[in-house]
């Protein structure tokens, strides 16, 4: 027999804390939908591009369909290469790498995981379990002295800014926001 009675406050605290989980990774929004790490299809257009490489909103196992430049379909190896992990496109000249140099580029490309990874499924259930841990005591509080000799004292004190412990002001728990580094969308220079 199984009990769903805490279903509906479960749900509502993995929607948290999977936004608070794209927040942190820097994950960025796609138009209609979401910030995912799950694989989609996307399609990002770059304006006035002159940059050495192009980087581009989403990253993990970036595949690349089609780049069109100034109205011309580009051919990957030949006139661009990809670098996956990190979703940075090169622009290639005689196999040597260029700068972009375009009015307009249109890049659409697959990037993010079919399968969710190992790693990424542990920091989500340590998040979780922080979290659910938490929601039954308040984070903030320090101290708590109960005295009842006379009938009952309570003293409370509580944290005022950071929580000890906590490098951040975030959402996530250092120890997850840890686990997450693979996962985080760095600016590229």
């Amino acid at each position: 027999m199984t009990d769903a009675s805490l279903d509906d406050r479960l749900a509502g605290l993995d929607v948290r804390l999977a936004a608070a989980i794209m927040a942190e990774c820097g994950i960025a929004i796609g138009a209609g939908a979401g910030p995912t790490l799950l694989q989609e299809t996307l399609t990002e257009t770059f304006w006035d591009v002159y940059v050495g490489g192009l980087e581009l909103a989403r990253r993990h196992n970036v595949e690349v369909v089609s780049i069109v430049e100034n109205e011309t379909t580009l051919v990957s190896g030949t006139d661009f290469i990809s670098k996956s992990e990190s979703g940075l496109l090169i622009r290639l000249s005689g196999n040597r790498p260029r700068r972009w140099s375009a009015a307009k580029v249109v890049v659409v490309y697959k990037a993010g995981f079919v399968t969710v990874p190992g790693d990424l499924k542990q920091a989500a259930m340590d998040f979780m379990r922080l979290a659910w841990a938490e929601s039954k005591r308040d984070p903030a509080l320090k101290s708590e002295v109960v005295d009842i000799p006379d009938v009952r004292r309570v003293e409370r004190g509580y944290w005022v800014g950071s929580v000890p412990g906590q490098s951040n002001e975030g959402a996530v728990p250092d120890i997850v926001a840890g686990q997450l580094t693979r996962f985080r969308n760095m600016m590229v220079a």
